[in-house]
């Protein structure tokens, strides 16, 4: 299995299909961050079509680490598990089925050490407010699509204003950026 010859035909679906995923700039500065880190244990919020994750465990399987994946579309997920097979990582991610609002509180506290929340935009602000306890100190936590989208997330302008969180903005599209918390 040629795993990036896998990726170029996920992203030409998604792409010929206008499946909303990151972008390459986006997922190699994410798995930059990964390596240089020396994450072990991930979160993601919202699966889509499996290009994320599959680049994330390309490369920390090298480290033993464990990705979670939480996506509430049944079509989403059933695909994802699908791909995850044919990519050879099945093994190392967990795809959970089900509104993530519900599941990140099961999830254990202080676990993560990094987050990449790409769900629900108008959610942004509740998924943050979730996932903080469940990170690890100096873990670190991104919130995608932030500039493009910033009029859908209104709850987590509103969260980041009350709790005066720290945070970096990075325009790393030409349209768009991440938000970046590190947790101390």
């Amino acid at each position: 299995m040629n795993r990036q010859k896998f990726l170029l035909k996920l992203r030409k679906y998604w792409i010929e299909n206008t499946v909303p995923n990151i972008t390459d700039v986006n997922a190699k500065f994410l798995v930059d961050l990964i390596k240089i880190s020396k994450t072990k244990n991930m979160l993601e919020i919202w699966t889509a079509n499996w290009f994320s994750g599959i680049n994330f465990a390309i490369e920390l399987e090298k480290i033993e680490w464990k990705l979670i994946t939480i996506d509430f579309s049944p079509k989403s997920h059933n695909e994802a598990l699908e791909n995850f097979k044919i990519a050879e990582v099945d093994n190392i991610i967990s795809a959970i089925l089900w509104n993530a609002l519900d599941e990140i509180p099961k999830l254990q506290d202080e676990f993560f050490d990094f987050i990449f929340i790409d769900g629900m935009k108008k959610r942004s602000g509740e998924f943050l407010e979730l996932c903080l306890p469940k990170a690890k100190s100096w873990a670190i936590i991104i919130i995608d699509d932030v500039l493009k989208f910033k009029d859908k997330m209104i709850t987590l302008r509103d969260y980041l204003e009350k709790t005066k969180i720290e945070y970096n903005i990075l325009p790393l599209d030409p349209d768009d950026g991440i938000l970046m918390i590190i947790k101390e």
